[in-house]
């Protein structure tokens, strides 16, 4: 567990820049820490806020566990990056950001370094991914010096759905490459938030498919409609 704050009840959304940049930094200091260990296969970086998305603990925080397997559900993502890879020469993950970045339909904000917007394909409404800008497959090999600009997206991103959606639950999780892939040119690591305004049901669960009520298109155009300090 990685407390974010001695606040109790300030939310990541609240905090300033600085504090988050400092939670950024202990994330990666944990990850390359476990890492380490020729044990673990993967690392997983996650969020939950609120009840809705899992919340076992009030005081916000986030969480790591490290794996002795690579997970399926990333197993399968993995492999679709290579094969675009393998296919093209190209990054999946860059070219989605040069496309979105080109369209500019379902941006809702960039620095230098990082763009959010939401996903032509979003899971759930209002689900909002953040990509580097310069291609690194690791979070853990991501310059220290760039976890800033990631700390001031990320709020602006928390804010949005913080005010626009009314403080709604979500999980957040970082992706990145398993252990023996942080040199390849597959895949990009990023952010990814999944607002929990809707509840999964028979047919998402029975077929494995999503239904999103909310198009991100839509969605996009009012999150940047939502003004924040």
């Amino acid at each position: 567990v990685i407390i974010e704050s001695p606040d109790h009840s300030a939310i990541l959304a609240q905090q300033p820049g600085e504090q988050i940049d400092f939670v950024f930094r202990t994330l990666q200091v944990r990850f390359n820490d476990m890492m380490r260990d020729i044990r673990f296969q993967t690392i997983i970086l996650f969020k939950n806020h609120g009840e809705g998305a899992g919340t076992s603990l009030q005081h916000p925080h986030f969480q790591l566990i490290a794996t002795p397997v690579v997970p399926q559900q990333l197993r399968i993502k993995h492999r679709i990056a290579t094969e675009y890879f393998d296919q093209t020469g190209h990054c999946l993950y860059c070219v989605l950001l040069a496309e979105e970045l080109a369209s500019g339909k379902r941006t809702i904000g960039e620095n230098e370094h990082f763009a959010a917007f939401l996903p032509y394909a979003s899971h759930v409404p209002f689900e909002t991914w953040i990509l580097p800008k310069r291609h690194q497959p690791s979070f853990g090999l991501v310059d220290a010096g760039l976890l800033r600009p990631l700390a001031e997206i990320l709020k602006t991103v928390l804010l949005k759905l913080h005010v626009g959606l009314e403080n709604p639950h979500f999980n957040l999780t970082i992706n990145s490459v398993p252990r023996g892939d942080e040199d390849k040119e597959y895949f990009l690591w990023h952010v990814q938030i999944q607002p929990r305004l809707t509840t999964p049901a028979g047919f998402e669960l029975g077929s494995g498919m999503s239904i999103n009520t909310v198009l991100p298109e839509d969605a996009a155009e009012f999150l940047r409609g939502v003004e924040v300090a």
